[in-house]
């Protein structure tokens, strides 16, 4: 049975029962409660508990179901990882770890494309594209920084469907003539409708919640003809995620999309028109199916005066996205010398603006 100890509301210090005035008085701070303050108090502190055991509880849960350890074969080390990660590494021996059992059944990718960039090629080409960020802290591109490049598999869904539009709308043509000393203009209008299919293949949409869909749609386009099939084997090395989005989660994001350009493909095939205003678009998409798949990106977090900064590289193609932390140091000292160029050309041709 535990303990109760009465501890005082103003300083926490022990609280004694006195008979004479029939309250409780703190001997520290001579503070005195009647027996309802001091019943209140203890049910505070009682429901606080118990909240926080609750809470602990929780979190205790969600750790034992999420987080998962491994040992390393290599170094004994213990390697713990989210319950989406599929393929990691130890950080002190650097020995790559695969979890198989987080790629089987429906977690299985039907396709990979392979890293075709390495750290080395990579490191290099973050760095000439930050040389080219003249207002990109210096501290940016330290080694100590570069280290955090992580080359990881991402899992994405490949969406293949045969759609089906129509579009309808007003046009007109203008024409303009002189006839003698009278300028003429004639405008005809038209009722413009066009329909048509067409077949979208590859259409791509990342199944993890830890990613940016903006960044990772910035990356693309991957060449899908490199697709292979899948392989634990290109895993090794590097990080790798399984899906936590499936197919129905991430279908209304690529639909709009697919949708969209169905559109736009129906739209460029009015021609000839001085104007053309669209009323009606109505766009089917038939035949859906999607591929699951694991494309690679090189990722990069850092930190900047409290912000997170995020960027990626096509681990295919080496094409890079992200917002870049600006130096005010290097800001105000680029403004400068841009001023001061602008000044000298400004004075060699005789003018002066302010």
């Amino acid at each position: 049975m535990g303990v109760i100890v009465y501890k005082c509301i103003n300083c926490g210090g022990p609280l004694a029962f006195k008979a004479d005035t029939q309250n409780w008085t703190c001997d520290y701070c001579l503070s005195e409660f009647h027996e309802q303050e001091v019943r209140s108090f203890i049910n505070n502190e009682q429901a606080e508990a118990e909240k926080n055991t609750e809470i602990a509880h929780e979190l205790e849960q969600e750790f034992q179901e999420n987080a998962v350890g491994y040992s390393c074969e290599s170094c004994g080390a213990e390697i713990v990882t989210d319950d989406t990660t599929a393929a990691t590494f130890c950080y002190y021996c650097h020995n790559p770890t695969i979890i198989p059992r987080r790629l089987e059944g429906e977690y299985r990718p039907e396709k990979v494309i392979p890293f075709q960039i390495n750290r080395e090629r990579a490191t290099e080409l973050f760095i000439n594209w930050c040389k080219k960020k003249p207002l990109l802290s210096k501290q940016f591109t330290a080694t100590s920084e570069l280290e955090k490049l992580s080359g990881i598999y991402v899992p994405f869904w490949l969406f293949h469907c045969s759609p089906f539009g129509e579009i309808s709308g007003d046009a007109t043509k203008v024409r303009s003539y002189t006839r003698g000393d009278t300028r003429y203009t004639e405008t005809k209008y038209y009722r413009v409708l066009r329909e048509g299919k067409a077949i979208f293949r590859d259409v791509p949409a990342d199944g993890s919640r830890k990613m940016d869909d903006e960044l990772m749609s910035v990356l693309e386009p991957y060449h899908y003809k490199d697709l292979t099939d899948f392989s634990m084997s290109y895993l090794s090395g590097y990080l790798a995620e399984k899906y936590d989005m499936d197919q129905n989660d991430v279908y209304p994001r690529v639909s709009e999309i697919m949708r969209k350009n169905m559109s736009t493909l129906l739209r460029e095939t009015i021609n000839g028109y001085s104007s053309v205003s669209v009323k009606r678009t109505d766009v089917k998409l038939k035949n859906v199916e999607a591929t699951y798949v694991l494309l690679p990106v090189w990722m990069f977090t850092y930190q900047f005066k409290g912000n997170t900064y995020i960027f990626a590289m096509n681990g295919q193609t080496g094409k890079i996205a992200g917002k870049l932390p600006i130096s005010k140091g290097r800001a105000s000292a680029w403004f400068g010398a841009v001023s001061a160029a602008s000044f000298a050309a400004l004075m060699i041709g005789g003018q002066f603006i302010w």
